[in-house]
């Protein structure tokens, strides 16, 4: 049984094929888990819910506390979260908004849409303008109009490109051009880890997949993984 994401999933077939040509009696089965929330097929990823509620609620808070310190010069909060390719886990930091515009996160960057640096230090001296402090929400895989990333930390032998750094730069942008206060923050395994604030769905769904990989097992099955499929 091996859970995880995408990568987790490719060599959990591997392994299946391998045996299959060996003879040898191996059953893997990919259990589903990633908290970027994307795996192609089911329609979310255990482990996606309790980051996004984790993320939420720290924008949520975080944004009240810069709120009840607004000084003459402007202040400016960045949180950077994890998602490579996809969004989802910067979006979710919306939820804490509750449909209120002026509600922190005021802007989310995500990496489906090109980082425009210009539009975006406009959007950020509006708020700041405004509201007299502006929090961003920068998901750690976004790319500048040449879909370059905006900081890698390291790369690895395998052209693995280990991330981190885009919510600091974003950070020191905002400082360097319209000088205003900043802080930054990565939540980074905390996102994942935070079990006091576990979303009661997703420890269903992670329960669910499991026991279905286990089912797939004893049915004899092998190079699957079970999906979640919305039903409404």
């Amino acid at each position: 049984f091996y859970n995880g994401g995408g990568d987790s999933a490719d060599t959990c077939f591997k392994v299946s094929q391998i045996s299959e040509t060996m003879g040898f009696p191996v059953r893997a089965i990919h259990v589903p888990k990633t908290v970027d929330n994307d795996l192609p097929i089911t329609d979310c990823c255990p482990g996606f819910g309790s980051a996004a509620k984790y993320l939420a609620t720290s924008m949520l808070e975080a944004g009240k506390d810069i709120a009840s310190m607004v000084g003459p010069v402007g202040s400016v909060f960045v949180m950077e979260v994890m998602g490579r390719n996809t969004g989802w886990l910067a979006a979710s930091t919306a939820l804490s908004a509750n449909g209120d515009p002026d509600a922190p996160p005021h802007i989310v960057l995500v990496p489906e849409a090109g980082f425009d640096e210009e539009a975006f230090l406009a959007r950020v001296a509006e708020i700041t303008a405004r509201l007299g402090y502006c929090t961003i929400t920068v998901a750690e895989g976004i790319r500048n109009a040449a879909g370059e990333l905006l900081m890698e930390k390291s790369r690895d032998a395998r052209g693995y490109v280990q991330l981190g750094g885009a919510g600091s730069a974003v950070a020191r942008l905002i400082h360097q051009r319209l000088g205003f206060k900043h802080h930054w923050a990565i939540p980074d395994y905390l996102q994942r880890s935070a079990s006091h604030w576990l979303s009661a769905t997703d420890q269903a769904q992670a329960l669910a997949v499991g026991r279905e990989a286990v089912r797939f097992a004893l049915e004899g099955r092998s190079g699957e993984f079970p999906a979640i499929r919305r039903l409404a």
